[in-house]
């Protein structure tokens, strides 16, 4: 080999890094012949770049709209950062060659006995996460009250009832700066620290289920910032359940335990086998089924949570693994949790949310129509609710995008939500005898009350948000004035739309439960006075019904809320209404709007594949939909072509075809015959091991690959310098291809291909001709930009470089 060769004269840094190799700009040779008076006929480099670059930028330059009843939305649109996972097992020579093997056998039972394993400890450290955000927030609440409040009540206290003055704004300002203290540390971790954290979680973890790949959304800063920061978001007073939060850290705890590492430099190489996009997902599945059952103590819930909102993809044998992590993980938080509040051995223990258990669990027929309106209201209001929270959530996109912008909206919402208790505490007088219904809020319940009595707006505005709902489902008749259950519903409501999708980590669940179990018992006080004299009548079941309307209405869940919230009040006798409710308040509400999380994945842009695809679009075939300028290679490529297309391209996935040639009709290449496709990964791999035979010579230049070898390739770290002879170089692609890749006619629907990439997981679709001849390549974005409208027009969205 010459000196040359030793000296590297191009370095390749893949999309995600700036510079680009110097081979680009060497001067060429062009033909006569060329496709573009910039580039070489046959690479295509240059058109393939400023394709990019031009490629639909925000309401402007949007494509034609093709032919049928579509219109082109330029208000919304999908967002070209976010890429899918790789669900596609690559079934290459090397796949196959590992079965035939010595011990092939006795290795799947490994890996089956692993999943298990993985399963396991899933649950373990799920439970282990939901116990230290509850003893993070009770020994918060036990700090503010004991310590700080009951002191400042104390001095305050003048033997008839406390109230006015000095004494009572040093109150109020005290639990106002504890508050926002423990708020600005949940926003400061998520704005600097990891952004992904922000809200409840749950959308983000419905995309990766989907197969959309979001940076860090299950990494370990992300879990971290959610266990700390819903623990401060939660005692800092804001309108936020740890609920929420959970499921996204057992996702997160799923991902992490599957890919046997904590950090890249923290590798022990457990779960090797597991380190791929495909097992990933179903891990992340089980562990937001441990979620659900860690907050609510309840494992079926959440596996048909995982199922019915979550998992885009499942199997039998994953539903009985996601149901392992469940109940390991319920039962690992309830014996701990039982013992630490000195009630050791106590199963029974209700997970992060105990509602209690009703006393009175009689209803008549004639109370049916009754829940029926209370599943009317609550699709109203959630539909109200999220229609809310888009609007300021869109004027959040555009407005409030500054670091220190949100940090102080974030402190302002802190400020205002104590502000707000201690206002109507002062003007709502519901001063009720001591008894059932009285909350942890000690001294401050005392407010404004003589001795013997307590507030009742301070019981539900200062407790614990979880002590709230079960107080306002069992507390007994006259616990609470109509006046006080109207004013808490409509002042929580809107702080918990304003709330959602501050920069910190907050769910929606108990919120909602809470403001429906206000005005559900507001609902019940209303039958109570409308039928004096019919006996059975209790608030708390309407507050139940109230709960369930306005989370479903919200959420629009169905089988797996009904579970849940079955499984929270340790009760199936309300089984039938709370069913009834919840089909009532989703089909109210879908009237209206789509749910909140639906639409929090609308205003992110990201390209989620619903469950059904896009009516009137059997005339929108794949030649429509397809992108014609892709880069192609052949199996036998020369390594400064395959560098060279790495740094001008982004793409993460290459068609190998027969032969490349120039178009007599087209100004893009004419590829031959398609034979497989191979991914980014692995030629960067390929280049990084120099799986290259040199020109002239026979034999590997480097080392012989392996199936590990493509395991844990990093495209934002990787980096592939290359001598003169490197890139004369030769490389065969076969043995690493996948050589059956799925792929469409021309004349293919829309909706054939929309249920392709749904149904198996696609990340790629090719379409080829008659002749099996490569004439373009569908992604994830170019299916999902296609939506129905209510009234089942179609609309096409247009992909955007740009986020605003």
């Amino acid at each position: 080999m010459s000196e040359t060769s030793n000296q590297p004269r191009s370095t390749f840094y893949n999309s995600a890094s700036t510079p680009i190799g110097s081979n680009l700009s060497r001067q060429r040779t062009l033909s006569s012949s060329s496709i573009d008076p910039y580039e070489d006929p046959v690479v295509g480099l240059e058109r393939v770049t400023q394709t990019q670059v031009r490629r639909r930028p925000r309401r402007n330059d949007i494509s034609e709209a093709v032919e049928g009843r579509r219109d082109i939305e330029e208000d919304h649109a999908l967002s070209s950062k976010f890429e899918s996972l790789n669900y596609e097992i690559c079934e290459n020579q090397l796949y196959r060659d590992a079965e035939s093997k010595s011990g092939h056998q006795l290795n799947l039972r490994r890996i089956q006995l692993n999943r298990w394993i993985a399963c396991f400890l899933i649950g373990i450290c799920t439970a282990l996460a939901g116990i230290v955000i509850d003893i993070l927030v009770h020994t918060s609440a036990d700090f503010k009250f004991h310590y700080i409040l009951q002191t400042l009540v104390d001095r305050c206290d003048n033997g008839e009832a406390i109230a006015g003055g000095g004494c009572m704004w040093l109150v109020q300002l005290a639990w106002m700066a504890y508050n926002c203290s423990m708020v600005f540390l949940a926003a400061c971790l998520v704005i600097f620290w990891s952004p992904i954290a922000a809200g409840s979680g749950i959308p983000q973890i419905k995309c990766f289920l989907n197969g959309i790949h979001i940076p860090e959304v299950v990494g370990l800063k992300t879990l971290v910032v959610k266990v700390f920061g819903v623990s401060a978001a939660v005692a800092g007073g804001l309108c936020a359940g740890k609920e929420g939060p959970m499921i996204h850290s057992g996702g997160a705890i799923g991902a992490g335990i599957s890919q046997g590492k904590l950090h890249k430099k923290l590798d022990p190489g457990f779960f090797k086998e597991f380190r791929n996009d495909r097992e990933k997902r179903d891990f992340v599945s089980a562990g937001a089924a441990a979620g659900v059952a860690a907050a609510f103590g309840s494992p079926i819930g959440g596996v048909l949570f995982a199922i019915e909102e979550g998992a885009s993809f499942w199997n039998q044998a994953l539903t009985w693994r996601m149901f392992f992590s469940a109940m390991i993980s319920s039962f690992t938080l309830n014996a701990t949790l039982t013992y630490y509040f000195k009630q050791g051995g106590l199963l029974s223990w209700n997970g992060l949310a105990n509602f209690g258990v009703f006393e009175d669990k009689s209803y008549t027929i004639w109370e049916i129509p009754l829940f029926l309106m209370v599943g009317v209201i609550g699709g109203c209001t959630g539909a109200l609710f999220n229609s809310l929270n888009y609007r300021i959530s869109e004027f959040r996109k555009k407005f409030v995008s500054n670091k220190w912008q949100r940090l102080v909206e974030a402190l302002l919402v802190a400020a205002v939500s104590a502000f707000t208790g201690f206002v109507t505490l002062f003007v709502v007088d519901d001063c009720v005898p001591l008894g059932l219904g009285m909350n942890r809020t000690e001294g401050l319940n005392r407010l404004y009350c003589k001795k013997g009595e307590y507030s009742a707006v301070a019981n539900l505005f200062f407790a614990n948000p979880e002590e709230s709902v079960k107080s306002l489902f069992h507390s007994p008749i006259g616990s609470f004035k109509p006046t006080t259950l109207l004013i808490f519903a409509i002042e929580y409501f809107v702080l918990s739309v304003w709330t959602f999708g501050l920069a910190v980590p907050s769910g929606v669940f108990i919120p909602a439960l809470l403001t429906g179990a206000a005005w559900g018992r507001l609902f019940g006080l209303g039958v109570e006075w409308l039928f004096p004299n019919v006996a059975g009548i209790d608030p708390g079941k309407y507050a139940l019904m109230g709960a369930a309307a306005q989370l479903g209405g919200v959420v629009r869940m169905t089988i797996s809320l009904t579970a849940i919230i079955l499984e929270a009040t340790k009760d199936m006798t309300f089984g039938l209404p709370i069913m009834l409710v919840l089909m009532i308040a989703k089909w109210v509400g879908d009237f209206f709007s789509e749910g909140l999380y639906d639409l929090c994945i609308e205003l992110s842009e990201v390209p989620l594949l619903g469950w059904n695809a896009p009516k009137m679009a059997r005339n929108i075939t794949a030649s429509k939909v397809m992108r014609s300028d892709l880069v192609a290679m052949e199996k036998r490529v020369r390594v400064g072509r395959v560098v060279e297309i790495l740094a001008a391209t982004s793409h993460h996935a290459f068609p190998l075809v027969d032969r490349i040639d120039e178009s007599d009709t087209s100004r893009l290449p004419d590829y031959g015959r398609l034979e497989g496709y191979i991914l980014r990964t692995q030629l960067v791999a390929l280049l990084k091991k120099r799986a290259f035979v040199g020109e002239g010579e026979e034999g590997l230049m480097g080392e012989m690959m392996s199936e590990q070898d493509f395991i844990d390739v990093d495209l934002r770290e990787e980096k592939v310098e290359m001598g003169a002879a490197d890139e004369m170089a030769m490389m065969d692609l076969a043995p690493y291809m996948h050589s059956h890749p799925h792929r469409v006619p021309l004349n293919a629907s829309l909706p054939f291909i929309y249920r392709l990439f749904r149904g198996l997981g696609l990340r790629y679709l090719m379409v080829v001709n008659e002749d099996n001849r490569l004439r373009g390549i569908i992604t994830r974005k170019d299916v999902a930009r296609f939506k129905n409208t209510k009234g089942f027009a179609l609309r096409e969205l247009f992909i955007s470089d740009h986020q605003f």
